[in-house]
């Protein structure tokens, strides 16, 4: 709800029968939230820009992401008439990052809906990341403008769009914002039960939750929630309430069967081991973090956010510290026990609850609005720094040489070996996807799969093959015709690249180059390889090399 919205001091235009019109302050509500709205889009663009986003290749998770939405739009395109394990095995095996698994499917479908909708290009999906972000700062502003003020809740949605976290994030299709804005709605959600006792906002929270962990596992922070607010409020009489349980019967009839089928395929991910170890390391880690996600004044004051709390008065601002207590307490604690891993997207659901205590924080200090907002000012004058930190995208020069795959495409064997670094190789395997006009018609496979093994996003890497020979005998029995090398100086994650290159060095004669673009650190090269152009695809034997592994 907006709140602040100035009353006439005159007579009210009346509706027939008497009664005063709410015409004007519905149209002057509509018009504050648009506002809000698109400034926080407009913002949200202009960040992308500056990080290159519409300009740069998609890389490392978020052409998973991608491709995961993809998979869906064209699953519900084609009229839902392939068996879905089947219609995967196929889609996978000619793109092979569908991430659907280890992470869950809900996102996805929305991605895919937005596809129907506005298609699938790069501009279309980046759109769709910055109107995410926007309903997170539209989220904060309707929570705030009540209790704190337009100015406060006005800075809340600033610093969220412009920290780096946020950022980053943004300008990438990543699931931390889907995340981040269903833990928020479930926090509210929650909130509003204890203060109601209503079902409906038991349940709303429920399937908040379920949808959470269909996202991403990290919205098992909600799991804390209820029990947070249980210790804060000490209202023990929820305990005999059928509605305090609800949620958990959602939960476990929503998502648990799925949450129980893919832990071991998502524990894979995990970069550590459960216990101390872990929560040491990740309590120091997360705590940098967040002193980098705004600056450190900004963490200063978000513990002055928690005075409400110990005041016996119970008013909108103790409310909204409360929630945002909760909400933060949950993220953090849940980040420093489950050992995924430590990165700054992690912490994007704990943005929001952050700058809503920070901003109650300025509220306490300087409660006339003209103060605050000179201390807000501030707060976002000494964040400069971190703000501007926020990395560029790292650009891999693949898109024209997409465009030649295509070009270039054999009818009766459609198939590209791409061989580069990780994020690269996935970025080339997106691309090839997006501009495919009848997917899947293209097998991109991975040279990590093909000449290389190892765990989940190969942590174990090894090669496959010891000799240069022996790597060229596995492209010709596939009979690839097509290959993408992208060369980097300084970087040898994968032995197999530079096999690759070897490989050409044996008989050179059979390598046609088709396109090459020389980078400022290195060169991407698309050849034919001779001989393989003449065979057919054996598809099947191609299927059982790319499908996924783990149907």
């Amino acid at each position: 709800m907006v709140a602040g919205v100035t009353q006439s001091t005159g007579h009210s235009p009346q509706k027939e029968g008497g009664e005063p019109s709410r015409q004007p302050a519905k149209i002057a509500a509509i018009a504050e939230w648009g506002l809000i709205g698109f400034l926080a889009v407009a913002l949200a663009v202009v960040l992308q820009l500056r990080l290159g986003a519409y300009g740069t290749e998609f890389g490392y998770d978020e052409c998973s992401h991608y491709v995961s939405g993809l998979f869906i739009h064209d699953y519900l395109a084609g009229g839902l008439t392939t068996p879905p394990v089947k219609y995967l095995r196929d889609f996978s095996s000619a793109y092979p990052l569908v991430g659907i698994g280890h992470w869950g499917p809900f996102w996805y479908v929305i991605e895919a809906f937005w596809m129907f909708l506005f298609g699938w290009s790069r501009v279309s999906v980046l759109l769709f990341s910055a109107l995410t972000t926007a309903a997170i700062a539209m989220l904060l502003y309707g929570v705030a403008a009540k209790p704190l003020g337009r100015v406060l809740a006005g800075f809340c949605v600033l610093a969220f769009v412009s920290s780096p976290i946020t950022q980053v994030s943004s300008a990438a299709i990543m699931l931390d914002g889907a995340v981040t804005l269903l833990c928020l709605l479930a926090a509210l959600a929650w909130f509003r039960y204890t203060r109601t006792f209503h079902w409906r906002y038991s349940i709303a929270f429920g399937l908040l939750a379920a949808f959470g962990l269909l996202t991403k596992g990290n919205a098992g922070c909600l799991a804390l929630i209820p029990p947070l607010f249980l210790l804060l409020d000490r209202n023990w009489s929820l305990l005999k309430r059928a509605s305090f349980w609800a949620p958990v019967a959602i939960v476990i009839v929503i998502a648990g069967p799925w949450s129980v089928m893919t832990y071991p395929l998502v524990a894979q991910g995990f970069r550590f081991g459960w216990g101390w170890p872990y929560t040491s390391v990740a309590v120091a880690e997360n705590a940098r973090i967040l002193l980098t996600a705004y600056g450190p004044l900004l963490l200063l004051l978000a513990p002055l956010g928690t005075i409400p709390l110990f005041q016996d008065r119970r008013d909108a601002t103790r409310d909204l510290s409360a929630v945002s207590f909760v909400l933060l307490t949950a993220v953090l604690v849940f980040q420093c026990v489950v050992p995924a891993a430590i990165q700054d997207r992690y912490l994007e659901p704990a943005l929001p609850p952050l700058l809503l205590l920070a901003a109650i924080g300025i509220r306490q200090i300087a409660p006339r609005p003209v103060i605050s907002l000179a201390l807000a000012a501030i707060v976002m004058v000494a964040a400069l720094p971190w703000t501007a930190s926020a990395e560029v995208k790292r650009q891999f020069d693949l898109t024209e040489a997409v465009a030649q795959i295509w070009r270039h495409r054999i009818a009766d064997n459609p198939s590209v070996l791409v061989v580069s670094d990780g994020g690269a190789e996935g970025a080339a395997v997106a691309e090839i996807a997006m501009h495919d006009p009848a997917r899947p018609s293209l097998f991109a496979v991975r040279g990590s799969r093909l000449l290389g093994g190892g765990g989940y996003n190969s942590q174990e890497y090894q090669p496959r093959f010891k000799t240069s020979k022996e790597v060229l005998a596995a492209i010709d029995h596939y009979a690839i015709p097509l290959v993408l090398v992208r060369l980097e100086r300084g970087r040898d994650d994968w032995a197999h690249i530079a096999q690759v290159e070897q490989a050409r060095a044996l008989e050179p004669q059979r390598w046609q180059v088709l396109y090459r673009k020389l980078t400022a650190t290195g060169s991407v090269t698309l050849y034919r390889l001779t001989g393989n152009d003449k065979q057919k695809l054996d598809t099947a034997r191609l299927k059982q090399l790319t499908g996924p592994r783990s149907l």
